[in-house]
């Protein structure tokens, strides 16, 4: 996704199963600040990680009401 946002920054990277991870990435676009959490899977040919169309972008004004909700969730 290199190709689509001006500027982009690894924040982590969360093992799904062996062909996808999850990967959260600060991001721009026109000067507009995101979060941007996407499945990234497997691609043999090349040996590396592709971005899937499933994820979510949080635009970074809305993105502590984003936390708060994940944080409100109960693990048991």
């Amino acid at each position: 996704m290199a190709d689509f946002w001006d500027n982009e920054e690894l924040v982590g990277k969360i093992e799904k199963n062996n062909r996808e991870e999850i990967h959260i990435k600060k991001v721009e676009k026109k000067g507009k600040k995101y979060i941007d959490i996407r499945v990234f899977w497997f691609e043999g040919e090349s040996g590396e990680f592709r971005p899937s169309q499933k994820g979510v972008t949080v635009a970074l004004e809305s993105f502590a009401q984003f936390r708060e909700l994940i944080d409100s969730i109960e693990v048991e």
